[in-house]
């Protein structure tokens, strides 16, 4: 069975479609080279670019970087603004960044590939631009990798 999921999983991600998204990197100890994005519907508004992300989808978002410091493992957060309201956190069932493509423990200076699906559900506001915020930590509360993009959900 585990097998059979180990499958899926490939053959999920062999037809997974990244694109390239606008983010901006907020301070952090280690670099962001790139961030790509599955399941997005890369548009511009405003001159910015803004992910559309589609109701009842799992969209899975890649960030490469390259870590500054050892550390035995990373936690992930996701935290998202709408419009003037404070940040709110993103739930997530697994915090643990070592599980999502990560090489743990972590080597300083060595490039990694962190990559983790959010689900996407109808009790989440569609028609605005959500700022999110997600970030890569390490166990003393540095942060490894922060980005900042822009996303709207859509019916």
């Amino acid at each position: 069975m585990k097998t059979i999921l180990i499958l899926a999983f490939l053959a999920g991600i062999a037809f997974a479609e990244f694109v390239e998204i606008g983010y901006k990197v907020c301070k952090a100890d280690g670099t962001v080279s790139m961030v790509k994005a599955d399941g997005c519907d890369l548009t511009i508004k405003d001159g910015k670019k803004v992910c559309l992300f589609k109701k009842g989808t799992r969209p899975v978002i890649q960030i490469a970087f390259k870590p500054s410091k050892p550390s035995d493992k990373l936690k992930t957060s996701v935290r998202a603004k709408v419009g003037g309201s404070a940040m709110v956190d993103f739930p997530q069932t697994n915090s643990d960044a070592c599980t999502y493509g990560v090489k743990c423990p972590i080597v300083a200076g060595e490039n990694q590939l962190f990559e983790q699906s959010i689900a996407i559900t109808d009790n989440h506001p569609a028609g605005d631009i959500i700022q999110v915020n997600w970030q890569l930590t390490r166990p003393d509360s540095g942060k490894e990798a922060c980005i900042i993009f822009l996303a709207e959900i859509v019916d």
